[in-house]
């Protein structure tokens, strides 16, 4: 017994004598390069309350492409709100059963040359969902605005049953970005 644990003893010694940091140092790996800065541009979203007028700008839309993201957009709308004229016109929608009608460019890098695209939502829905809105924004693969979808929580039949703000009405508006799936590919050729 006394053998046993002599070797035991032995061969514990050895063991701790070992040393896992005799190996070679790894070579430095290179740090990955930081991507290019990504700068905003910006849109203005216009507005039209009532289905006659001229379109006047409602927010600025921020964007930018992010090459972290798959090359796609990253967009933050900027607050919106209905005051003076423009909250009494919408007061005045909401009597004649009328649209509130957004509009944008469907190129984002040359809005002035671009065809808008619009979308409308009836106002007295607008106003009974307390101006709670989502706007969708599709995109093609080559990057220009094919579509915007403008939906509200609430459907109403007009007059809503819910007061206007006395003085000034606030817009609560998510956005978010789709591009279209892609299709099939064919096997072979």
């Amino acid at each position: 017994m006394g053998v046993r644990l002599l070797s035991l003893a032995a061969l514990v010694a050895r063991a701790a004598a070992f040393d896992f940091d005799d190996e070679a140092p790894a070579a430095a790996v290179p740090a990955k390069p930081k991507p290019a800065p990504e700068t905003s541009k910006t849109v203005s979203l216009l507005h039209r309350i009532g289905d006659a007028g001229a379109f006047a700008e409602r927010s600025k839309l921020w964007y930018r492409e992010a090459a972290s993201a798959g090359g796609g957009l990253r967009v933050r709308l900027g607050p919106a709100k209905l005051s003076g004229a423009e909250r009494d016109a919408f007061a005045a929608l909401l009597d004649s059963g009328g649209h509130y009608t957004l509009r944008l460019p469907s190129n984002f890098s040359a809005p002035a040359d671009s065809p808008p695209v619009f979308a409308s939502v009836s106002a007295c829905s607008l106003a009974e969902s307390r101006f709670e809105e989502a706007i969708e924004l599709t995109f093609s693969t080559a990057g220009t605005l094919t579509s915007v979808s403008y939906t509200v929580p609430a459907a109403s039949e007009c007059p809503p049953t819910l007061p206007l703000a006395a003085t000034e009405v606030g817009f609560s508006t998510t956005v978010t970005i789709t591009y279209p799936s892609e299709g099939p590919r064919p096997i072979g050729r």
